[in-house]
């Protein structure tokens, strides 16, 4: 009976401990699925499964069996609005894989550690590990950091691109959510109703990014800088931010007001 109710005691000890762990100490006493469930932008909507609306913009994101997708909304299924929920797989205490999820959580497994998270923790924690964890870990948490209530990452994003030491793969995904942030402060927004000049538009400012750097990262600055016609001048950007050039962080911190 003693030992029982040292036992009731405790409890109640030991959930204030796990209360007052942080979300970083969470995931790495963690081993195996971590999810962790947090305030996402209130326009941001998602199937709860492989699909997620208005990221940056209108721009929707959809994955399938390891693959991904980026592009303009489509029809999808039933589109809720938050939260996020971030399901990570934990190994030696090292995030080694994540994939992200907006809308309905579905019921929780008993194998699954569950932790609820505020924005500021989210964003905090996604920042640090997206800054200091492999480089794997950090491509899938970029798109997790964008979700969370509040987050404002872009100058972040741009210190990522800058970074010499970082593997161009990695800094060509940076330099596309870039481009899409710019496209959304400018007001480029994606149109359905696109014309037939607008599709020749697009395909000479391609030709543009296919041209001796030389020449072509020259052409692309002018196109996004002045361009009046939204649609080349969103192709522009994201060309651009492919290019591998260190001009095109300029000209998008220019274009974000964040020099």
């Amino acid at each position: 009976m003693r030992r029982q109710l040292v036992r009731l005691a405790l409890i109640p000890l030991l959930a204030s401990h796990a209360g007052a762990q942080s979300l970083a100490q969470q995931v790495r006493s963690a081993n195996g699925t971590v999810q962790v469930i947090y305030p996402s932008r209130p326009n941001v909507c998602g199937d709860g499964q492989g699909s997620i609306s208005n990221v940056v913009g209108r721009a929707q994101f959809s994955f399938n069996d390891g693959s991904s997708s980026f592009g303009t909304p489509g029809r999808f299924r039933p589109c809720e609005h938050g939260p996020a929920r971030l399901v990570l797989t934990v190994l030696g205490g090292e995030v080694t894989r994540a994939r992200v999820y907006v809308g309905a959580v579905p019921p929780r497994r008993g194998d699954v550690r569950v932790v609820n998270a505020t924005a500021s923790d989210a964003e905090a924690w996604l920042t640090e590990t997206v800054e200091h964890g492999n480089t794997r870990a950090a491509s899938d948490l970029l798109l997790p950091l964008i979700l969370v209530e509040g987050s404002e990452p872009w100058k972040f994003f741009l210190k990522l691109a800058r970074d010499e030491n970082r593997p161009a793969e990695f800094k060509r995904t940076v330099m596309m959510w870039l481009s899409n942030a710019v496209s959304e402060h400018l007001g480029i927004l994606d149109d359905a109703a696109r014309s037939d000049e607008d599709e020749m538009r697009d395909q000479a400012v391609f030709v543009l990014s296919q041209r001796p750097k030389a020449e072509g990262v020259p052409a692309l600055i002018d196109v996004a800088r002045t361009s009046s016609h939204p649609s080349a001048r969103k192709t522009a950007l994201y060309w651009l931010g492919q290019s591998g050039d260190p001009r095109a962080v300029d000209v998008y911190a220019e274009l974000l007001g964040l020099r």
